[in-house]
């Protein structure tokens, strides 16, 4: 019993590590796509929820937009009870590239963010969508890059997310963190696997929607990678944005109750991914359960002072083939490294996945922007 307790053990580890070699792999292909001769007419959608604040702001980049093509601005209002409402409708009556609906228009069995996208997608003039959150920071070149991604053959484009000026412990683990979920994200795409994307950055066509839907999603979220992961099964062509005027910059959480429940509810859809993808799900299991491992190497060490040994060898591992795909990832996405705080989030990175992992069987008491899940 003990052997067989061992040998699945090491065979979950092995699992991991094959799952960083991967990674390099794909991080060193870089693909690139051709400028198209006629860009497409987009519509763009964010789903609000008590953004008042921040809202000003995304709708000056979207105002910002160099894009000279049809587009449309369509700011779903996820019932706020702040002024979100008001700020829509004041710059819809006064720029007409802007539009107000509510997620109340969505899908009746629907619910959170997924019923207010879904009330967007509804009034979408074009075939061509593209998606943020209302706390991002958007370049003015982000709508033209994301559209010329566009092809008869691709259908779906992961964009790319940062943090590019992280002023505190939090924010700076977040951006070592967001990197290295980004890097494994377009390293499986560019080898046609892919497995991961966020709706802070990613864009579709509509007739996967209406083919698809987020009806069969049963998470918190789930209307990126999950979504991403339904679309796969229509064999549809997905790349990943590298171009640097695509990028997006995410919002920089200095709270740290506020980054463990946004990275909780990342958890969440990762758990839930065998239902979707069996081989990407155990990818996932191996993660936490190298992780754990490492964590409980102390008692471990009580029980079994000659398992310690291969503890290290996995520990060290690890270490390499994580540092590499952070530099290679950074010199390909043309992002600055610091070795210091990379050595700081690797260790502080063992606790961090085991508590997420943990965490993502609570997410039902977490919710979204301070909505709950209800069975």
């Amino acid at each position: 019993m003990y052997i067989t307790i061992l040998y699945t053990i090491l065979l979950i580890v092995a699992i991991y590590i094959i799952s960083l070699l991967i990674y390099i792999l794909g991080s060193i292909i870089s693909k690139t796509t051709l400028p198209l001769k006629e860009l497409p007419p987009v519509s763009i959608i964010v789903a609000v929820k008590n953004g008042g604040n921040a809202l000003p702001k995304l709708l000056n980049d979207l105002k910002n937009q160099t894009y000279k093509e049809p587009c449309e601005f369509i700011i779903v209002d996820d019932q706020s009870t702040d002024s979100t409402k008001n700020i829509i409708k004041t710059i819809a009556q006064k720029n007409k590239q802007f539009r107000y609906t509510s997620s109340i228009n969505g899908d009746k069995k629907l619910f959170l963010k997924k019923r207010a996208l879904d009330a967007g997608i509804k009034i979408a003039k074009y075939e061509h969508l593209i998606f943020t959150d209302v706390d991002c920071k958007l370049k003015p070149t982000w709508v033209e890059s994301m559209a010329n991604c566009f092809s008869p053959n691709i259908d779906y484009i992961i964009g790319y997310s940062e943090i590019s000026n992280p002023s505190n412990p939090i924010s700076w683990f977040q951006k070592i963190d967001l990197l290295m979920m980004m890097v494994a994200g377009r390293a499986t795409c560019n080898l046609n696997i892919p497995f991961a994307c966020t709706g802070q950055n990613q864009a579709y066509k509509k007739y996967l929607y209406k083919k698809i839907g987020f009806l069969n999603i049963k998470s918190i979220q789930g209307d990126d990678t999950l979504f991403m992961q339904l679309c796969l099964k229509e064999k549809i062509k997905i790349i990943f944005n590298d171009d640097k005027k695509s990028f997006v910059e995410s919002r920089i959480e200095t709270n740290a109750m506020s980054f463990i429940k946004q990275r909780i509810r990342w958890a969440a859809d990762a758990k839930m991914i065998w239902t979707y993808n069996k081989g990407y799900f155990l990818i996932f299991l191996s993660t936490f359960v190298t992780n754990l491992l490492l964590l409980l190497s102390p008692i471990i060490l009580l029980i079994n002072h000659n398992f310690m040994q291969c503890l290290y060898i996995i520990f060290l591992i690890k270490f390499v083939l994580e540092l590499i795909i952070y530099i290679v990832g950074s010199i390909k996405l043309k992002t600055k490294k610091n070795l210091m705080i990379f050595i700081c989030w690797y260790i502080i990175e063992i606790p961090y996945v085991v508590f997420m992992g943990i965490g993502s069987f609570f997410i039902k008491y977490i919710g979204w922007k301070g909505q709950k899940v209800t069975d």
